[in-house]
């Protein structure tokens, strides 16, 4: 009898093991969200000094997200190298190495919208979120009244000079202190320039006033925004360019390319990048250069800073010709790439990072598009009284337009190519166009694309 009941326990034992090893249910499959950042991500973080790219941010903020998330969840931060978006983010959709958050300036996002990838965010804003977060730069990652991208900071771009090369060649009277200047006139910039180029060329040091580039498309919107320099505007009502029967658009044309003989530029400035000119700034041979709160140039600026006198030795800021400055937004999109899990996996980090202050508060440096970290942090950001004075001279550049990148085709592998032959000379010692034909080239081939992209355009609903 007792064998009987040891058997019949050692069956029942047996059926609840065979249970719980084999009726429970399997594991849930790990999901893995690939978020990707252009290498040239850099950051002057206050908050947290350890914090230089915005590579180290969200991986730090990824490694937070996952020990508290309650689902099987593997974040992997991935870089690019800057101006690969189409090679990093288009031709990767759908594939196993696809980016399912993107982090990038809203230059280089916009055109993504226009795939059919990226997915509405305004589920994503709670009532707090939308509340502190400035309204001007929600509009600009809106496109149809829909929110596709999610700004995060921003910078606003100017130029920055050196101040020595102006005193050194009696040129005191533009310099102004603590302020962006707005002022200049067109004829204020030739003078200038043209007494900077006859200075430097008679000393024989290779120095040379202005940066110029047309090698690539690195930098094409701080030539689009000198387009602007005689007042003209690129856009007509319709959203398209309208450059061709544009005389202030073809003044400032004519400018650009007088500067080559005039000898403001490096020489051959159709084969110079944005980083030639960099380097070139960098050993103090060149007197104007791009600048905003992120840039590699913001630790020198810092250092050439006297607290005392509020004044800096070495630099002073000047609006591009024309008076104006240009605002690049940076944030988040989230692609769609045929799993609605990992699409709310997406949204729920990118949730977290706004709603988390340590994260938030990584944007001060910069411009913070937050509220409460503008105030919190505003009296520790060198020049954010100046830049936010400054930003009434901001102008839209991109309008959200489909085929800005992206393509060989597109707005930007159009526009580098046209400049770059206007720099140009042909044997006989003539340039390749004329501003006219530059003007007319431009035109065409711009609208164009910007036609091939409204074609061409599908949008996530």
């Amino acid at each position: 009898m007792r064998r009987r009941i040891t058997a019949f326990l050692l069956q029942i034992v047996l059926a609840m093991t065979f249970c719980l090893s084999g009726c429970s249910e399997p594991p849930k499959t790990e999901k893995e969200i690939i978020i990707k950042v252009p290498h040239t991500s850099t950051m002057n973080c206050i908050s947290n000094k350890e914090i230089k790219n915005v590579r180290t941010l969200l991986e730090l903020a990824s490694q937070d997200f996952m020990e508290q998330y309650n689902k099987n969840v593997k974040i992997k931060v991935v870089e690019f190298e800057g101006g690969e978006e189409t090679k990093a983010i288009t031709n990767s959709f759908g594939k196993s190495d696809a980016a399912d958050i993107l982090y990038d300036g809203f230059f280089n996002m916009s055109s993504f919208i226009h795939t059919g990838n990226v997915v509405p965010l305004d589920d994503v804003l709670t009532p707090e979120m939308r509340e502190d977060i400035y309204p001007v730069f929600l509009e600009h990652g809106q496109y149809n009244d829909k929110l596709y991208m999610l700004p995060y900071m921003c910078s606003e771009n100017i130029l920055i000079y050196n101040k020595e090369m102006l005193e050194e060649y009696g040129l005191d009277e533009y310099i102004e202190e603590g302020e962006v200047i707005s002022t200049w006139s067109m004829d204020d910039w030739t003078k200038i320039l043209d007494t900077l180029a006859d200075g430097f060329a008679k000393e024989g040091k290779g120095r040379v006033p202005m940066m110029m580039y047309a090698k690539d498309n690195q930098g094409d919107t701080h030539i689009m925004t000198m387009l602007r320099a005689f007042g003209g505007d690129l856009f007509d009502s319709n959203d398209q360019f309208d450059l061709a029967e544009n005389p202030e658009v073809i003044a400032a044309l004519k400018w650009l390319q007088d500067g080559v003989d005039r000898g403001w530029y490096l020489p051959a400035p159709y084969y110079k990048t944005m980083s030639d000119n960099s380097s070139k700034f960098k050993m103090d041979e060149l007197a104007f250069y791009n600048f905003n709160l992120g840039s590699s140039t913001y630790s020198r600026v810092k250092e050439d800073y006297n607290a005392e006198t509020k004044t800096f030795q070495k630099y002073g800021f000047v609006n591009y010709p024309g008076g104006h400055c240009t605002i690049f937004n940076e944030g988040f999109e989230v692609f769609d790439n045929g799993d609605s899990e990992k699409i709310e996996i997406a949204k729920d980090f990118i949730r977290y990072f706004y709603e988390t202050d340590k994260w938030l508060e990584c944007s001060a440096g910069s411009i913070p598009v937050s509220k409460k970290v503008m105030k919190k942090y505003k009296d520790d950001i060198l020049l954010l009284e100046a830049f936010s004075q400054n930003s009434v001279n901001s102008i839209d550049y991109t309008h959200n337009l489909p085929n800005w990148q992206g393509s060989e085709n597109s707005v930007r592998s159009v526009f580098y190519k046209e400049i770059a032959l206007l720099m140009t000379k042909n044997a006989d010692g003539d340039f390749a166009v004329t501003p006219e034909e530059c003007a007319d080239r431009l035109q065409e081939k711009l609208n164009a694309a910007i036609s091939e992209g409204h074609k061409n355009s599908t949008l996530h609903e």
